[in-house]
């Protein structure tokens, strides 16, 4: 499948006359991409990742080439689809599946289109087109929309799709200079239409009659020189390289002591993986971590830090206890003492957990740590392999994690 992602060309799909195909972005379509984004910052700088630098220079010719590197790469290794939304053979915008998890069977979707093209629905096919690839080809089960409450535009989209808002993610996303609450979207196998997503919003857009394509603005012909984008990837690749070395030095062992009672600890284990591979700090925004529940001795579950990203400053836990030998006490104390080591250690921003509905113990354990419940998510996957609906449960590291 990986190789496949490599090649990958989803369409065509025919809108108002016009053609649709989905392709992995080019070093030739900076132009393009640079030229629509400066226009359209407004619509997208409010909703798009903080940083210091101003929006003219994050659309540079280096970030766009790094950009197509990143996407060949992640397509490789099957994490993430990014793909072009290309009209006409013109690039119109971004839409990709991201954070792809083959345990919980679930993918992030995000997109960004070309304003003009994006009221006259081509934004839901583009979006239609990358929803049936998840399904279809995938595997997926459930495709999330993180959007923020102020984003009426997407909102409104990811309403008239078919998605469901599941709930709101406090402060989930550093966005447009300040940290804030996202609503928690997701489509699911279950509400895949009989003909697809993209023919159900095809045919829908026909039957509301909205006006036909709006003609092409002239557009300056200027790619990345050679010179550029070979210096790019000669830096992308060396980076890439260190990375894999770093990852044969040998890691810091962790030892997380549970307060209140002796003798327990979460601890890396003998022979574990390289997951972190310098100190106690990942060196990746996908790396993970696996702790032994140790009893004075004796082995009572483990523990998991998964869906580390440095980026965002977030990261998922989960638990898996002998009830034998770890009671909710200890449960609840080797919670706390992860999420210490998260916030503190790590210095991640926001730790949520997943907890299957109904499982009213583990809610009160998450509970007592301080994390409160935000959603329920459907058609989910859990750490133990139950599919079904999963409740989300969060804090950040101002909230009241010791509650």
């Amino acid at each position: 499948m990986s190789a496949a992602l490599t090649r990958l060309r989803l369409g065509p799909a025919r809108l108002h006359g016009s053609t649709l195909v989905l392709r992995l972005p080019r070093a030739a379509d900076f132009p393009d991409w640079r030229r629509l984004r400066l226009r359209d910052r407004a619509l997208l700088q409010p909703f798009w990742h903080t940083s210091p630098l101003d929006w003219d220079t994050r659309h540079s010719e280096r970030r766009w080439v790094r950009e197509c590197l990143e996407a060949a790469t992640n397509a490789r290794t099957g994490r993430r689809v990014a793909t072009v939304i290309e009209v006409d053979g013109r690039f119109a915008g971004q839409v990709e599946i991201g954070n792809i998890d083959p345990h919980t069977r679930q993918g992030e979707m995000g997109i960004w289109i070309d304003a003009r093209l994006g009221r006259l629905g081509f934004g839901g096919v583009a979006a239609g087109s990358i929803l049936d690839f998840g399904f279809d080809t995938l595997g997926l089960e459930r495709i999330i929309a993180p959007i923020s409450p102020a984003n009426a535009a997407a909102t409104h989209g990811a309403r008239q799709l078919g998605f469901i808002r599941e709930g709101r993610m406090v402060r989930r996303y550093d966005v447009g200079g300040a940290r804030i609450d996202h609503d928690l979207w997701s489509m699911t196998r279950a509400e895949l239409p009989p003909k697809g997503f993209t023919e159900m919003w095809i045919e829908r857009t026909l039957a509301r009659g909205t006006d036909p394509t709006p003609p092409p603005e002239p557009l300056p012909r200027h790619s990345p020189g050679r010179a550029l984008a070979l210096s790019v990837a000669a830096r992308y690749r060396a980076g890439q390289v260190w990375r894999i070395g770093q990852r044969m030095l040998p890691p810091a062992p962790v030892t997380l002591p549970l307060t209140g009672h002796p003798g327990a600890v979460l601890r890396t284990p003998d022979r574990h993986r390289l997951e972190f591979p310098f100190g106690t700090r990942p060196s990746s925004t996908t790396e993970s971590l696996r702790l032994h529940l140790d009893l004075a001795g004796v082995p009572a579950g483990d523990a998991w830090i998964l869906e580390l990203d440095l980026f965002d400053r977030t990261a998922r836990i989960q638990f898996r206890a002998d009830p034998a030998h770890a009671d909710d006490d200890v449960r609840t104390a080797a919670t706390r003492a992860l999420l210490a080591y998260a916030f503190e250690e790590l210095d991640l921003f926001r730790i949520s957990t997943a907890v299957a509905a109904g499982d009213t113990a583990s809610a009160a354990v998450a509970a007592r740590a301080g994390l409160h419940k935000e959603a329920t998510m459907r058609s989910y996957t859990g750490i133990d392999g139950h599919f079904g609906d999963h409740d989300l449960w969060a804090v950040t590291a101002d909230g009241d994690h010791d509650a």
